[in-house]
């Protein structure tokens, strides 16, 4: 199984190409929340609901990193959403 595509809301692109444009310098990170959608043809698509931009913990050129409590906050609604 494979992905065959990935949908995403206007909301969560907004959000991907503002941080994106947030520096001219440095690599950005962040984490995308969403779902699998398999389809009775055998495709399978991400539905991305959210966007988690992450600040960068580590300056260094040559790494991206984030602190542990960015990752755990971000997790939240991704855990929340389980349950809805």
């Amino acid at each position: 199984m494979s992905l065959t595509g990935v949908k995403m809301t206007e909301d969560v692109w907004l959000t991907c190409i503002t941080h994106a444009l947030s520096t001219e310098t440095e690599e950005i990170m962040g984490l995308l929340l969403g779902d699998i959608e398999h389809s009775k043809n055998g495709s399978v698509t991400a539905l991305i609901w959210g966007a988690s931009p992450q600040t960068r913990s580590d300056h260094r050129k040559d790494r991206v990193e984030t602190n542990p409590e960015q990752l755990a906050a971000a997790s939240t609604p991704a855990e929340i959403s389980k349950f809805l």
